[in-house]
């Protein structure tokens, strides 16, 4: 069994290009834009705000994303160190913004900029083309077939009904 999962294994991400520096020859790599992903997925994730009365700047590039690494990291079996890079990287980036929670005093909510939700839109894009490209050979049967099998290895591997479908990532 542990031979033909690690075979599986090899022959999944050579197929999808999963090795590859960038997904979907984006500037991300796939970490990068898992999180981009849990961050228009998620509302509300709420960061400390830094003591004091810092300007501007200081307040932009000293937010706590502690919270917000910890629940992402969590979910994504990650090292929220790990997380917080890649959270300030993309806030670098323009890509993601914090503003006043609803309890301004507590902490401040992380969201995805207009800029980051069309680099979502982008990657979640050129992704469903390459699952279209890997899939066109294949009849309706055959679709049918490779569908129910995808159910049935998460109801198998995750614990997940065969029957729930998966968000899309």
């Amino acid at each position: 069994m542990v031979s033909d999962l690690r075979c599986f294994n090899r022959f999944y991400t050579g197929l999808i290009g999963l090795l590859d520096e960038t997904l979907t020859h984006s500037a991300y790599t796939l970490t990068e834009a898992r999180v981009l992903f849990e961050l228009g997925r998620r509302s509300g994730h709420i960061a400390a705000t830094p003591e004091g009365k810092a300007g501007f700047l200081a307040r932009a590039f000293q937010i706590d994303f502690a919270p917000a690494a910890s629940d992402i990291a969590q979910e994504l079996q990650l090292e929220p160190a790990y997380v917080t890079r890649i959270l300030r990287k993309l806030a670098t980036a323009g890509l993601m913004e914090t503003h006043a929670g609803p309890n301004a005093l507590r902490g401040r909510v992380l969201s995805l900029t207009v800029r980051g939700q069309a680099a979502l839109a982008a990657l979640q894009a050129a992704a469903d083309c390459d699952l279209v490209r890997l899939t066109a050979n294949l009849d309706d049967e055959e679709a049918a077939e490779l569908s129910d099998i995808l159910a049935r290895v998460r109801h198998l591997l995750g614990g997940a009904p065969a029957s729930e479908r998966c968000e899309i990532a």
